[in-house]
Formats: structure tokens, C-alpha cells, sequence
């Protein structure tokens, strides 16, 4: 009996895996695509350095559609929570700067680099552009992804722009105390426009604002420390995200299954001995004791 409890039990855990393992069979696909479009692009082996990391955004900026009114396969309005994964936008080449910056971040991941989603906000604190923080050593530097003019993705390029440059925006409102922090390491008019509409960053990977803002309040979280390259990877594979999920909530299932099964077979054997249990009718017999009744029985 013991061991047919058991197999019933890893039967229904197996079917409960259905979902994890077909998230996980995504994963492998996104990750043979991501391996493919690399040797494809030449991009096997490749140094970690900045002109790398520059190359693979301009194959990434060249080749995607960002006009959304020419979108064929991705609806911006329906996406899912956790965003397209990799394997599709390579596959359709469709999406904005969001959709860009996954691409390039796990394209950079796989290549070695240490690569990080980050965004920028304006001065209503609306995000404004999402792009890619690279670090290399101690030196860290931001690359455009995609849906961006082309003076911005210059600018990036020409002046070593970092997060370190967007420290002093959120100690201070003045505009007048922010043109002079700007001026002093980023001169020129194109830093002034530059600046004055990016006007303070975070770190995305992890989505503070996004989650609280499905619970309905409108609240802007700030992350202004560099997550881990754990977090930071993890952040752009969905499929892998849902696989943990359903792998949890399979085992939350199973002891559910192992509790509700366990409480059903106390049951049982509670109302079997009752009903296996010797009578005390012979109480109610004229003449009988309890020795006779059960000699009889």
C-alpha cells in the first residue's frame, strides 16, 4: 500500500513539473538562438572591451524595427508581465528600447561581459529611455540600445557617459546647480540638451515601480546601487523566471496534495475503527456478559 502511495504521489509531482520543464525547454530554445545569432554576427570570441560592446549595439539598432505602427508580431499594448524573451525579438526583430536593451544585455552576458539594464527618467520622473550599463574592471559605461535619436546614441559613445554622471540630479533640483556639475566634466551644448531631458537613472533589473505600480499606486522607487550579475542576467530570461515559479509552486502543490491525502486516510482509518470496533450491545442483553458476547462473536 506504502508503495503505491508513493508512486501516486510522484505521478501527480510529474504532472504538477509539466509547466517548469516547458519553460525550461524555452530557455534551452532561447539559448541555442542567442548562440546562433552570435556565430552568425561573427561575434564568437570577441574581446571585452567598449568597442565590443558598441558593435553589438549597432548590429542590434540596425537590424530591429522600432516604428510601432509597422509592428507585425509584437503588440506593445499586450505584452506579458515579464516581457518577450530573447528568442522571439531575434526571431521577429520588432520592439523599442526596452525590448532592445534584453537583447543586448544577454547578448553581452554571453559574451562575458557584465552587463545591466538601466533607465532614464525625465524631469516629470516618467521613464524617458532604457539602455544598457556595461562594466568592465572598475570602469563602467552606458551603451544605447534601440528607438533613440542618433545624436543621443553619439553623444553616449563620444563622451564616456556613466551613471556616476547623474549622481548629484537627485541631490538637487536646481537647474543652474546641475548645469555647472555637467559643465565641469561634460561641456558643450549637446551635454546641456543631453542632461537637462535625462534628468536622473536606476537600475531596472529589478522593477520596483513596475511591481507596485500593478498593485495600483503611482510610486516611483529609485535603485541607484548596481545590482549583482546574478540579478542582472536573471532579470532578462523570463522562461527561466517562470520555470523557478512553476517548480515552486509544484512543490507547494505536491504538499498540499500530501497534506489533504494524509488528513483523508486519517479520516478513514478513524471511521474503521469505529465501525471494526467490538460492540457493547451485549449491554443491553438479558443475562450477558462481555466474555459471552465475544465468545459468540
Amino acid at each position: 500500500m506504502a508503495t503505491k502511495k508513493y508512486i501516486l504521489f510522484l505521478l501527480v509531482w510529474f504532472i504538477t513539473l509539466i509547466p517548469s520543464l516547458y519553460y525550461i525547454s524555452l530557455q534551452v530554445d532561447e539559448n541555442r538562438v542567442i548562440d546562433q545569432f552570435l556565430r552568425i554576427n561573427n561575434l564568437i570570441d570577441m574581446p571585452i572591451s567598449k568597442t565590443t560592446a558598441y558593435k553589438v549595439s549597432d548590429i542590434i539598432r540596425s537590424d530591429f524595427n522600432t516604428d510601432e505602427s509597422k509592428f507585425v508580431h509584437l503588440n506593445m499594448a499586450n505584452r506579458p508581465f515579464l516581457r518577450n524573451d530573447t528568442a522571439f525579438l531575434l526571431k521577429y526583430r520588432e520592439g523599442l528600447c526596452g525590448e532592445g536593451a534584453r537583447v543586448i544585455i544577454n547578448l553581452l552576458q554571453k559574451m562575458g561581459f557584465d552587463a545591466t539594464r538601466i533607465t532614464l527618467f525625465n524631469k516629470q520622473l516618467q521613464a524617458a529611455h532604457t539602455l544598457v550599463s556595461v562594466k568592465i574592471g572598475d570602469r563602467e559605461f552606458l551603451v544605447d540600445s534601440i528607438n533613440s535619436d542618433s545624436k543621443v546614441n553619439l553623444f553616449l559613445r563620444n563622451n564616456d557617459i556613466s551613471p556616476s554622471d547623474f549622481n548629484l540630479m537627485h541631490y538637487s533640483g536646481n537647474i543652474l546647480t546641475r548645469r555647472m556639475f555637467v559643465n565641469k566634466k561634460h561641456k558643450g551644448h549637446a551635454a546641456e540638451v543631453f542632461f537637462d531631458h535625462y534628468w536622473l537613472y536606476s537600475y531596472e533589473a529589478v522593477p520596483y515601480t513596475k511591481l507596485i505600480t500593478e498593485f495600483g499606486m503611482d510610486v516611483r522607487v529609485f535603485n541607484f546601487d548596481r545590482p549583482p550579475l546574478f540579478i542582472s542576467s536573471m532579470a532578462e530570461k523570463p522562461n527561466t523566471i517562470m520555470a523557478i515559479f512553476m517548480f515552486i509552486l509544484s512543490l507547494v502543490t505536491m504538499l498540499i496534495v500530501i497534506w489533504i491525502f494524509n488528513l483523508i486516510e486519517k479520516y478513514i482509518k478513524r471511521i474503521t475503527h469505529k465501525v471494526g470496533a467490538p460492540s457493547e450491545a451485549w449491554r443491553f442483553l438479558p443475562g450477558a456478559s462481555p466474555g459471552r458476547v465475544r465468545d459468540q462473536g
